[in-house]
C-alpha cells in the first residue's frame, strides 16, 4: 500500500489567513449602535502579533483530511498515509481522526513511533514563533505518548516537541505552547546551510506496544510570528513576592528529595529571615544486596518560574542570594513547567556554602534555552541529607519582550452605566482584589498616575491619574480625548471602595441591550497590571436615585422593576446604584 500524502495547498492556507484579516477588519469598522461582544471586541482592539490558527478542518467534521497524517500497521505493512475520519464511539453525532496500532508479537522490537499521528501545516513554522496546540484526545486503552518536530510528516527533525502526553479512556483536552527553537526546524544540520524546515507536530503512540485506537478531534495549531529580539529598553521583574514580604509563593515550587514531590515552596525562618528551603536525603542502603541506590541529582530541585515564555536572543537577569547547611555543589537547569525539562544547562553550577552568598548573572537566552520559563536548581549532587535556602530572587526580562498578560497580575470584569445625555451616573467596585494583587495601598493606587486605557493599538504609553484626569472613551470603547463617554473616580474613594463618575456627553443614549467594551489597566509601583474589562451598559435615562425609589431591602433594576434573583449587572438596593458581578 503505497503513500498518499494530500498536503493543504497555499490557496486554501491563504484563504484562512484572509478570512482572519476580514473578520478582524469588521469589528474594527462596528460603530455605537452594533452590538459587540466583549471577546470580539478585545481581539480586534488588541490584535497586535496574535495567535492564527494553520489547521484545515480542525473539527473533523468536513472531507478534508490535508492536515492529519497516520503512520500505522495496515494490510501486512507499515504506511503512512492521511488519516481517517470516523465517527466518534463515545456520540454518533461527532467525527474524530484515528490512529490504530497492533498487538507487539512475540520476537518484535517495535519502536515508539510503529503509530503515529501527525498535525501538519502547509505555512512553514519558523525559529522564534510561539505555538498553541489545542486539542481533544482519548483512547480505547489509557497510554502514554511522545511528541517529536518533523518536517513533513515522517520526516523527522528532533526528538522533543511538547512533552508526553498520556491518553485515557475519557476525552480531554489538552493544550500544549511554547517557543520554536533551532533544533526543531533544523535537527542536528546547520543552520547555516540546512534545507529542513518545520511543519509537523509528530505523535508517538505505540508506547504501549498493544493493539489500541487513538482518538483526535478540535484540533488546532496557533501560530505567532516572531518579531525578533528587542534592544534593551529596561529590566522587568517577572518574580512575583521575590523578597518574601508576603506568603505568595506561586512563582516557586519545591521538590524535596525525602518524597520526591513538586509543591509550593516552603518558607521558613532563618537567621532572622524568610527564606525559601528545599531538603534532601541520605543515599538510602539496597537491604538485600548492601548497594547503594541511585539517586538522581534531580531527585530535590527548587523551581522559579515566570510567565515568559523566553526566546532566542532574549535578554534576561537574574540574582538571588543563597546558602546551605553543608557546602555542595548544585545545577541550573531551564524547564517549561517546573518539571518538564527542556535544556540541561541555565545558571550554570552553583557553589553553596553555609555563609550567605549572592548570585547576579546577566545572559541571552540560547536556541536550547528558546521556549523555557523556568529555572531548575538540582539540589542532590551531594547526596546527603541538606538544607538548601533561596531569598531575595529577582529574575528579570528585557521590557521590551514583555507580552502584557505576561505581566498582569490579575483580571476582572465589571459593568458601568451609561447615563442620559448631560446626565450623570455613579458606581462603586469593591478593588480589593486589585490592591492585593499589586502588594501596594489603594488611596495610592488611584491617586497616582497608574491608569491605562484601551486604545485601538493596545494600552496607552503614559499612564494618567484615574481622579485628576480620568478618561474618555468613543463608541467603540477606545479611548478618545472627543469620546462621548468621561470616566474619573471620585476623591473620596476609600477602604478599596472606588466610585465611579460617568459622564455621557454625547447625543443620544445607549440603546436598551446595547453595550459597549473597554478595558482599565491599573499599574502598581513595581509595573504589574490588573486589568479591568469594563462592559458599560444603559442606565435608562435614570441619572440620579432617591430613597423613593426603592424599598429597604428590596432590589431594583434600573428600569424601576423588582428582582429577587440579580444577575450580573447595574441594579439598586437602599436607593443606591450597585454592582453585581
Amino acid at each position: 500500500m503505497g503513500k498518499t500524502l494530500i498536503l493543504p495547498t497555499a490557496k486554501q492556507e491563504s484563504s484562512i489567513i484572509n478570512y482572519y484579516q476580514l473578520t478582524t477588519n469588521l469589528l474594527l469598522m462596528k460603530k455605537f449602535y452594533s452590538l459587540i461582544t466583549t471577546v470580539l471586541l478585545s481581539t480586534a482592539a488588541f490584535a497586535q502579533n496574535q495567535f492564527v490558527d494553520r489547521v484545515i478542518n480542525g473539527d473533523c467534521e468536513g472531507d478534508d483530511v490535508s492536515c492529519f497524517f497516520v503512520h500505522e500497521y495496515r494490510d501486512g505493512d507499515y504506511v503512512e498515509t492521511n488519516a481517517r475520519l470516523v465517527v466518534d464511539p463515545t456520540d454518533p453525532n461527532n467525527h474524530v481522526a484515528i490512529s490504530s496500532s497492533r498487538d507487539q508479537e512475540e520476537g518484535e522490537a517495535l519502536d515508539d513511533w510503529h503509530t503515529q499521528f501527525f498535525v501538519y501545516v502547509a505555512e512553514k513554522i519558523n525559529v522564534g514563533d510561539e505555538y498553541r496546540l489545542t486539542m481533544r484526545i482519548r483512547a480505547d486503552k489509557a497510554a502514554n505518548s511522545q511528541t517529536q518536530a518533523h518536517n513533513t510528516p515522517g520526516d523527522y527533525n528532533y526528538w522533543s516537541m511538547c512533552g508526553d502526553i498520556p491518553f485515557t479512556e475519557d476525552w480531554q483536552t489538552i493544550v500544549k505552547e511554547g517557543v520554536i527553537g533551532t533544533n526543531q526546524v533544523y535537527g542536528e544540520e546547520d543552520p547555516e546551510t540546512s534545507t529542513k524546515e518545520m511543519h509537523t507536530i509528530a505523535f508517538n503512540l505505540y508506547v504501549l506496544k498493544e493493539a489500541n485506537n487513538y482518538y483526535f478531534d478540535d484540533i488546532k495549531l496557533e501560530i505567532k510570528k516572531s518579531e525578533g529580539p528587542h534592544e534593551l529598553t529596561g529590566w522587568f521583574d517577572l518574580v512575583k513576592n521575590g523578597n518574601l514580604e508576603t506568603d505568595d509563593v506561586s512563582s516557586f515550587t519545591g521538590r524535596d528529595g525525602i518524597d520526591g514531590v513538586d509543591r509550593p515552596a516552603r518558607i521558613v525562618e532563618i537567621d532572622g529571615m524568610r527564606a525559601l528551603n528545599v531538603t534532601s536525603e541520605d543515599l538510602a542502603i539496597n537491604p538485600e544486596t548492601g548497594e547503594t541506590i541511585s539517586v538522581d541529582d534531580w531527585r530535590t530541585q527548587f523551581f522559579v518560574t515566570i510567565p515568559h515564555k523566553f526566546h532566542i536572543n532574549d535578554k534576561f537577569h537574574f540574582e538571588m542570594m543563597y546558602k546551605a547547611d553543608k557546602p555542595a555543589t548544585v545545577q541550573t537547569q531551564i524547564h517549561r513547567e517546573p518539571g518538564d525539562y527542556l535544556y540541561y544547562e541555565m545558571l550554570g553550577d552553583i557553589n553553596f556554602t553555609n555563609e550567605w552568598q549572592k548570585l547576579e548573572i546577566e545572559g541571552e537566552i540560547n536556541s536550547n534555552q528558546s521556549g523555557g520559563y523556568t529555572v531548575a536548581f538540582n539540589c542532590n549532587v551531594l547526596k546527603e541529607y541538606n538544607n538548601y535556602y533561596f531569598k531575595d530572587i529577582v529574575f528579570q526580562c528585557n521590557e521590551a519582550d514583555i507580552l502584557e498578560e505576561e505581566r498582569t497580575a490579575g483580571t476582572e470584569d465589571i459593568s458601568l452605566p451609561v447615563p442620559a445625555p448631560g446626565a450623570m451616573a455613579t458606581a462603586t467596585i469593591d478593588m480589593t482584589a486589585a490592591v492585593e494583587a499589586l502588594n501596594t495601598d489603594f488611596k495610592e493606587l488611584i491617586s497616582e498616575s497608574s491608569l491605562k486605557v484601551q486604545t485601538a493599538n493596545g494600552l496607552t504609553q503614559d499612564k494618567v491619574s484615574p481622579v485628576f484626569d480620568g478618561v474618555s472613551f468613543d463608541a467603540n470603547g477606545y479611548e478618545d480625548e472627543e469620546g462621548f463617554i468621561s470616566v474619573e473616580i471620585d476623591e473620596d474613594s476609600s477602604n478599596n471602595n472606588a466610585i465611579f463618575i460617568i459622564n455621557n456627553f454625547g447625543d443620544a443614549p445607549l440603546a436598551e441591550g446595547q453595550e459597549i467594551n473597554t478595558r482599565f489597566c491599573f499599574v502598581g509601583k513595581t509595573g504589574w497590571y490588573y486589568i479591568y474589562n469594563v462592559k458599560f451598559l444603559s442606565a435608562d435615562g435614570i441619572d440620579e436615585v432617591t430613597s423613593a425609589s426603592s424599598t429597604d431591602g428590596q432590589i431594583f433594576d434600573l428600569t424601576g422593576r423588582m428582582i429577587s434573583k440579580p444577575a450580573k449587572g447595574i441594579y439598586i438596593l437602599n436607593g443606591k446604584k450597585y454592582i453585581q458581578n
